[in-house]
């Protein structure tokens, strides 16, 4: 469980390397999420559709703004147990299998195989 006042975890370069390809996926998936699909319509599903991909977007833009901040810092003062314990409220709002990554489970992969 995640304390208060926040406890920087110390990171290894192989997670920070992690840290910062889950940024980047995610950046993909934000841009992907706000794109609209094919030409323009008057479809009001597919208008609400959009509507709850771009609230996705926002709300994963809201989770990972602190990581690229820490990651500009080179990742002084964070706290991964934080960090994943918001991941786990974001994950509760959304049901984010459907449109993205898991995010969990792609930055353990990529951790293992920076580690190998």
């Amino acid at each position: 469980m995640a304390t208060w006042p926040h406890v920087e975890t110390p990171l290894t370069n192989e997670e920070k390397e992690a840290y910062r390809f889950l940024l980047y996926q995610a950046m993909l998936d934000i841009r992907n999420l706000c794109q609209s699909r094919g030409r323009p319509t008057y479809n009001p599903f597919l208008w609400w559709q959009q509507y709850q991909r771009s609230r996705l977007a926002g709300a994963l833009a809201d989770w990972l703004h602190n990581l690229a901040f820490y990651s500009s810092v080179d990742f002084k003062g964070f706290d991964a147990d934080w960090f994943w314990e918001e991941y786990s409220g974001f994950c509760g709002r959304f049901s984010v299998t459907y449109y993205i990554v898991d995010y969990r489970n792609h930055f353990d992969r990529h951790l293992g195989c920076l580690r190998r």
